[in-house]
C-alpha cells in the first residue's frame, strides 16, 4: 500500500469526526504483510507511529480498530483482504535533543476599562507543556491547507490565515480548532486560569494600568509555579506585551518578583521571559483558544467551548471571588 494511505486515512478519520485518532498517525508510515495465502491471501498493515502516541494506539479498543480496518480494506490493496493491524515505533523521527525544561506559555482576556463599558472580567491564562509539543505540527499544517484553499477558483473569499485567533477566526475554523485542541494527551498539558472580577478591584490597585498588569502577571506567574511544584528550568512565553510603555519596567518588574518567589522558596533554577508574536507559536495560539473559551464561560455564561478543553484546567482560580466590596 502507498504512504499516501496515511494522509487518506487521517481525512476518512476526521470526516468521522475521530481527530483524536487521525492526530495520531502524524509522521507515521505503514508496511504490510501477507499472513495467510488463503483466498487471494490476508494481509496484515503495521503502523510505524510517532513514539509519543504508540501506547495510546497500542490500548485503542475494538471498536477503534475496526474502524481503522474498514478503511484500510476500503482502500486499494494486494489481498483478499486486511485482517489485523499493529502498531510500532517510528525509530526514524529525528530524536531532538528533548530536554526536561518547562515551557509556560501566557495570553491574557478582558480589557483595561473600569467601567459598565468595559469587559467584566480580568484574567491571564497558562498554558504548560514539555518538548516534544503534541499538535504543534498538526496546527501549522492545517494553517497551510487553509492557505491553499485560496487556489481553488470555485472559492470566492480568500482566508488570508497568519495566526489561528480565537476571536477573529469563523466557525467553522473554531470548531476545528477546539476538536484539535481537545486531542491533546492529558497528561501531555496543564492549564491554569488567573481570573478577577473587575467591579471588585480596589481603585488603588488599578490606578495605572502598567502597575495593575505586571502586579498581577507576577501574582499569577508565581501562583502558577506553586501549583506546578516547580523544580526544573523554565521558559515563560507571552504574547506581545499590551502595553508597550515603560515595557523595560515591565519585564525588570516581572522578573524581580520571579526572583523573589525563587529565593522565598530555596529553589536555585534557571528562567528566561520571552515576548512573541502569537504568528511565532502555535502554543500561543493554543492558549489563546483555550483562554477564550474559559472567556466565554465568565463573559457571556457560555461553557459550549469550555467543555472542550476543561480537562486540561490545573485551576481556574478567581482571585475577587470573596470579595463582597463594589467598586462600579
Amino acid at each position: 500500500m502507498s504512504n499516501n494511505t496515511i494522509q487518506l486515512l487521517q481525512e476518512l478519520l476526521k470526516g468521522q469526526k475521530r481527530f483524536d485518532l487521525a492526530l495520531k498517525f502524524e509522521n507515521a508510515y505503514i508496511e504490510d504483510f501477507k499472513i495467510d495465502n488463503w483466498n487471494g491471501g490476508i494481509g496484515e498493515i503495521v503502523f510505524y507511529v510517532n513514539p509519543i502516541y504508540f501506547f495510546v494506539l497500542n490500548k485503542i479498543d475494538e471498536d477503534e480498530k475496526s474502524l481503522i480496518l474498514e478503511i484500510v480494506n476500503g482502500m486499494k490493496h494486494n489481498y483478499y483482504e486486511i485482517s489485523t493491524i499493529r502498531f510500532a515505533i517510528n525509530e526514524k523521527i529525528k530524536s531532538s535533543n528533548i530536554s526536561d525544561t518547562v515551557y509556560i506559555f501566557v495570553d491574557e482576556a478582558g480589557d483595561m476599562d473600569f467601567s459598565p463599558k468595559g469587559s467584566k472580567h480580568y484574567m491571564f491564562n497558562f498554558l504548560v507543556k514539555t518538548r516534544p509539543f503534541q499538535l504543534h505540527e498538526y496546527i501549522a499544517n492545517y494553517r497551510y491547507e487553509l492557505l491553499e484553499r485560496n487556489l481553488d477558483p470555485s472559492l470566492d473569499k480568500v482566508l488570508n490565515i497568519e495566526a489561528f485567533h480565537a476571536c477573529e477566526d469563523n466557525k467553522y475554523i473554531r470548531q476545528r480548532m477546539f476538536e484539535t485542541i481537545s486531542t491533546f494527551t492529558k497528561e501531555a498539558v496543564q492549564v491554569y486560569s488567573y481570573i478577577l472580577e473587575k467591579p471588585k478591584v480596589n481603585p488603588d490597585k488599578r490606578k495605572e494600568n502598567s502597575v495593575f498588569y505586571v502586579d498581577n502577571l507576577t501574582l499569577a506567574t508565581t501562583q502558577l509555579l506553586d501549583k506546578i511544584k516547580i523544580d526544573r528550568n523554565f521558559i515563560i512565553i507571552t504574547d506581545r506585551l499590551p502595553l508597550q510603555a515603560n515595557k523595560n519596567a515591565l519585564i525588570k518588574a516581572l522578573k524581580k518578583g520571579i526572583k523573589q518567589y525563587l529565593r522565598a522558596n530555596g529553589k536555585v533554577l534557571r528562567y528566561s521571559i520571552h515576548h512573541h508574536c502569537s504568528a511565532s507559536s502555535s502554543n500561543l495560539q493554543i492558549i489563546d483558544y483555550i483562554g477564550w473559551a474559559i472567556n466565554r464561560k465568565y463573559e457571556h455564561n457560555d461553557s459550549s467551548y469550555y467543555e472542550m478543553i476543561k480537562q486540561y484546567l490545573l485551576e481556574e482560580e478567581v482571585m475577587t471571588r470573596d470579595r463582597v466590596e463594589v467598586h462600579y
